[in-house]
């Protein structure tokens, strides 16, 4: 009977280099990533406290969003959707604000108008928004009717106000 010599000394430390080797790689290109920035950089969102209410006392029919406190929201930085909270159209649809409408405290936006007509430009300056061509009655707020009203930081794609109002 034949006996085999087993000569195993090599294995080991052959599969200990390649390993090391395969982690100091894997490492440096992580570290590359976060130096030159590749890993990617989201923009903190802001704090602000931002209400909505309706103000029965008027003549027309309206949402007022008051910025309450914190940060201010850039013009261009922040949008808009004021949609029924209940029938057919009830998906978010928003409105983008000019580059010249910062949303600082206490700025107030009066909305005489939801964001769900097709046919509509709207306009979201001068703290109101509003339906400018072709004026469009289909979505003027109405009252007894409650809405979803939506504010987005668009750069850090943050949620600032989601909440459902009732028009009285």
């Amino acid at each position: 009977m034949r006996m085999f010599r087993r000569n195993e000394e090599a294995v080991s430390p052959v599969i200990g280099v390649i390993l090391m080797v395969a982690i100091t790689v894997i490492l440096a290109a992580v570290i590359a990533a976060f130096v030159f920035g590749l890993g990617g950089s989201t923009e903190k969102a802001p704090t602000a406290s931002i209400t909505v209410a309706n103000n029965p006392d008027t003549q027309t029919y309206d949402l007022k969003i008051n910025h309450k406190g914190g940060d201010t929201l850039k013009g261009g930085d922040w949008k808009l959707s004021v949609v029924p909270a209940s029938g057919s159209v009830t998906a978010p649809n928003f409105v983008t604000s000019g580059s010249a409408s910062p949303l600082g405290v206490g700025n107030q936006i009066s909305i005489l108008n939801t964001t769900t007509s097709t046919t509509c430009t709207y306009a979201l300056i001068n703290s109101s928004l509003s339906c400018s061509t072709p004026p469009d009655t289909a979505t003027m707020l109405q009252t007894g009717q409650k809405y979803d009203v939506k504010l987005v930081h668009v750069p850090s794609n943050a949620m600032l106000l989601d909440t459902v109002v009732e028009v009285r």
